[in-house]
């Protein structure tokens, strides 16, 4: 079971928070649990639970940012369930996503794509869990080591583009792990488990 640290940071790349998860296969196919504390925008703690099957598709999302919580499962058409205790029901199909303000949504994604593609995700706005349809592009961009603060990584590279407001950056997947998200989250501590993937040498 794969654990570690991220630190979070801020549009300026100063440090605001840390997220600590563990992730592991699971009877359904991969489960991500991690603890966040943030002091974007206000200080406050939030746990973010997610599980996937076995071809890396959402099962169940669980956020709770203390003022508001959000669950939601995909069936057919629709990705139903929660918020703040009213139900939603949103437009679902087999090639949508979710992201929210962790790692964990981008890794999902990848282990799901081949190559370049533009999606389509319910964004899940950070604290406010506000969902909206957005388009996203992940650019494949190949093996590549890549250096992290625990150690360097044999990893695929990817850059990550909002399409709606032109964000972008470059991130690098080993395995099931996140080993750098360049201006948004540093690996600062790491514990491949039994299953995880290894630094280098």
């Amino acid at each position: 079971m794969p654990a570690g640290r991220y630190a979070v940071l801020g549009d300026d790349g100063e440090r605001v928070g840390t997220e600590e998860f563990r992730c592991a296969p699971g009877p359904m196919g991969w489960r991500y649990f991690s603890d966040i504390q943030t002091s974007d925008p206000t200080p406050h703690l939030e746990t973010f639970d997610v599980v996937v099957d076995a071809d890396w598709r959402p099962v169940r999302i669980r956020v709770d940012t203390g003022e508001h919580q959000v669950l939601l499962e995909p069936s057919g058409e629709t990705l139903g369930g929660f918020r703040d205790r009213v139900a939603i029901e949103l437009p679902w199909g087999s090639d949508h996503h979710v992201d929210y303000f962790t790692p964990a949504t981008n890794l999902i994604t990848t282990r799901r794509l081949t190559a370049t593609t533009e999606i389509d995700v319910v964004y899940l706005a950070p604290v406010t869990l506000e969902p909206t349809l957005v388009r996203q592009r992940y650019e494949l961009l190949g093996d590549d080591d890549v250096d992290t603060p625990v150690g360097a990584f044999a990893a695929t590279k990817w850059t990550f583009t909002s399409l709606d407001s032109g964000w972008t950056s470059d991130l690098w997947v080993a395995g099931d792990v996140v080993v750098r998200y360049d201006r948004l989250f540093t690996l600062e501590w790491y514990d491949p488990g039994a299953s995880g993937p290894r630094a280098l040498g």
